[in-house]
């Protein structure tokens, strides 16, 4: 049997839904942070965390401002769970966001914040070892490159530490970096060969070539070309079968670079054309311009004036079409700044009017709610009010049935107590006449049994003093006479008695 769902119930659930129906259309009219903010707060804590870490990394990159926002919920979860591990992470994601807006100082104020959320202990080991990394690569940028070096070097530390191999080539990659940059060429050599080896042990073709072209690129400054060159051939080929068009560029560039060291200008002219031919398909006009310029200083110093000439003339052509496409871009730029500005202050414009439609319609919501809890209220007291009544209706009509069976039970009750005190009153009147019979019946019958009883003992002393039989043998018949007389008055005492009997049985 399917039970059924009370009146207030029913409309209480619809009041719900309602709510529910007209908060998610109110959300199309809420602004982005808004929409975060409530997909955040709707989702159960272990699953949300989830959430947040897939939307901070999916932003992280195209929407790094978007991004940090989801970061700093984690940060927020974090705190509440006293969970370090969590705190770093996200704290090192947000640094990594400000760090993609070039905003380097955020960075690192984040990634020494992370630092700080970690501790000793083998479990945070990778998560310092990525942090140092990031604080290393931030200063870099700034050109601080010994603050690099030293935080490079923390991170190679914990990175042996975890024994994890991509994360401790990637490391000394930078290392090796940053100390070709302080000009620690030797130190350079060590730490990027030892990353070379890790990336080929591991697969990595991509850090391989990072390898292999910073290498290069210290063995040109060294002025050992011959090294280089066998780098370069290496990442040519590596680079051709990846089919990285980019770095094939640089890669032809480097080498034009050094066989000019090695005083083989054909070959170094046949790669810088190549290297130009890339830049041409790829429409990079400034590095176009910067293999023209190697090419013409590479016949002036050979004294080939007329090659250096023509070459140069292509330089300036080309430098004359890039500033006229920088002053274009410059122009678009300025443009889109301009046209930024108007958009943004649409934008506000129509975030405030978004919140002032957020606020009316959601006070309209509240009156709503407020207005349906009201009728359920009043309805709820109507049908509990209906059903009192009902109850009192009932309770009225068996308090008035068991009026009148009270009623008629006192009435018999009257009648009961009427008919005994008649039948009292009898039985009390014919024991009042018993009573005058029996006195009567007494001193009558006294009288009449005392005279035989008194006959019978006289007789009996006399019997009892006589000698003469014949004497005693005439009293003896007295006494049989006086018996009889005896008996006679008993019998009739009896009968009398049974008469009485009788009338006692009849009147009761």
């Amino acid at each position: 049997m399917k039970s059924k769902i009370p009146f207030y119930r029913f409309t209480t659930v619809g009041i719900a839904y309602l709510i529910t129906f007209c908060c998610c259309f109110n959300l199309k009219a809420q602004s982005l942070d808004s929409l975060k903010n409530v997909l955040v707060n709707v989702t159960p804590v272990e699953k949300r965390i989830e959430l947040l870490k897939q939307a901070g990394e999916g932003y992280m990159n195209s929407l790094p401002s978007d991004a940090i926002f989801f970061f700093e919920e984690l940060v927020r979860i974090a705190e509440q769970k006293k969970d370090k591990t969590l705190k770093a992470f996200a704290l090192n994601r947000i640094g990594n966001c400000w760090y993609n807006q070039n905003k380097i100082g955020q960075s690192i104020q984040y990634y020494l914040e992370a630092l700080a959320s970690t501790e000793e202990e083998p479990e945070y080991d990778d998560l310092r070892s990525r942090i140092n990394n990031n604080l290393g690569w931030s200063f870099k940028k700034l050109e601080e490159y010994e603050k690099a070096l030293k935080y490079f070097k923390e991170a190679e530390y914990y990175a042996r530490k975890t024994g994890i191999k991509k994360s401790l080539a990637l490391i000394l990659n930078n290392k090796g970096v940053t100390e070709k940059d302080l000009l620690q060429y030797d130190q350079a050599l060590l730490s990027l060969n030892e990353s070379l080896l890790i990336n080929r042990e591991i697969g990595d073709k991509r850090q391989e070539r990072f390898n292999l072209n910073n290498m290069a690129v210290i063995f040109i400054n060294q002025k050992k070309y011959d090294q280089a060159k066998e780098n370069l051939l290496q990442l040519t080929q590596i680079n051709k079968t990846l089919g990285d068009t980019v770095e094939l560029m640089n890669n032809y560039q480097n080498l034009g670079q050094t066989f000019i060291g090695l005083q083989d200008e054909k070959s170094a002219e046949s790669y810088f054309l190549a290297a130009i031919n890339l830049a041409k398909l790829q429409r990079n006009m400034e590095m176009e311009s910067n293999v023209l310029a190697e090419i013409s200083r590479m016949y002036r110093n050979q004294g080939k004036f007329e090659k250096s000439l023509q070459y140069m003339d292509l330089f300036y052509s080309l430098s004359d079409s890039l500033q006229k496409q920088e002053a274009k871009l410059f122009a678009i730029e300025v443009e889109s700044k301009f046209n930024a500005v108007v958009k943004e202050r649409e934008l506000e414009k129509t975030h405030k009017e978004l919140a002032e439609q957020k606020l009316y319609a959601t006070w309209i919501v509240v009156a709503l709610a407020f207005t349906l809890i009201g009728v359920v209220i009043i309805v709820r007291v109507l049908i509990i009010k209906r059903k009192n009544e009902r109850k009192l209706i009932a309770l009225n009509n068996e308090i008035e049935a068991q009026s009148e069976e009270l009623r008629q039970a006192n009435e018999e009750i009257h009648a009961i107590n009427e008919n005994l005190e008649e039948i009292l009153a009898k039985r009390t009147q014919v024991i009042v006449e018993q009573n005058e019979r029996i006195k009567q019946f007494a001193f009558v019958n006294a009288h009449k049994i005392r005279g035989p009883v008194a006959t019978i003992l006289g007789l009996i002393n006399l019997i009892e003093s006589s000698d003469n039989e014949d004497t005693r043998k005439e009293l003896l018949k007295h006494l049989h006479t006086s018996s009889i007389k005896l008996d006679a008055v008993i019998r009739e005492v009896s009968k009398q008695l049974e008469t009485e009997n009788t009338d006692e049985n009849v009147v009761s």
